[in-house]
């Protein structure tokens, strides 16, 4: 039995359905770390044995992974340990930031906010990466305020463009590897289900955009263009997961 450990540090922020199957297909069994469950302190952070784990799944979430809290400390050298032994680790959003950050990265506030669908630009090896390159369409979905550098001996696959709230953009990294692991600033375990949980749960981060935005009309945005766009993004998405899983000695195309 192949074992995937998901550390999730929001209630909202799930593996979602599409990402779920495409485990379950292939004889995996599913369990979680929720960090979120043990606000405010965060002192505690699941984390079973690696000799049991054969895949890591790191989600987003509200934190910083710079804030102080002792299950996030605990998670980064978890994921050290982990990359070390050459478990496969795909880390989303905060996840990518933790694991960038576990690798010696820096993580920093981008001066803005991202919540929707946006362009981003594939490296040079990015387009010919056996993972990466399952992105056809470079149009991702987003939810960030903060960003990664690309550690030392990783490997840049996409960048990106922040709209600052001082009205400059700024170029931030959207996704790099690192051996088998991989890291997004983006959101590839989304569906059009999550979606609409995100926008009744947290439709007060389209603030964090900045005033010339209005919440309620960029989340009605967000979900009329992903909605249209979910079909394409979801099965291109589901290919990057399962050629992660060729990639890494897990799983079948």
């Amino acid at each position: 039995m192949k074992h995937a450990l998901v550390i999730c540090h929001s209630s909202c922020e799930s593996l979602a359905s599409n990402f779920t199957k495409v485990l379950q297909e292939r004889g995996f069994q599913l369990e979680t770390s929720n960090i979120f469950e043990h606000a405010p302190q965060f002192e505690h952070f699941y984390s079973p044995q690696l000799d049991d784990i054969s895949l890591i799944l790191v989600l987003g979430g509200p934190f910083s992974a710079n804030d102080d809290y002792p299950a996030l400390k605990k998670e980064q050298t978890y994921l050290k340990e982990a990359i070390d032994l050459g478990i496969p680790v795909f880390g989303v959003c905060l996840g990518a930031q933790l694991m960038s950050a576990a690798l010696g990265g820096l993580v920093k506030p981008t001066g803005g906010y991202q919540f929707g669908l946006r362009k981003i630009d594939i490296t040079a090896e990015g387009a010919v990466d056996p993972v990466f390159n399952k992105i056809v369409i470079p149009l991702v979905a987003t939810l960030h305020g903060e960003c990664f550098s690309v550690p030392k001996g990783a490997t840049k696959l996409a960048e990106g463009y922040m709209l600052c709230r001082d009205g400059l953009y700024k170029r931030i990294n959207m996704a790099f590897r690192y051996n088998n692991c991989y890291g997004f600033q983006f959101e590839p375990q989304l569906t059009l289900e999550e979606l609409e949980i995100w926008n009744q749960e947290m439709v007060g981060d389209y603030k964090l955009m900045g005033e010339p935005f209005d919440p309620l009309q960029e989340a009605e945005r967000s979900l009329r263009e992903f909605a249209a766009y979910a079909p394409l993004y979801e099965e291109q998405m589901k290919n990057m997961l399962l050629a992660f899983l060729v990639h890494s000695g897990l799983g079948y195309m």
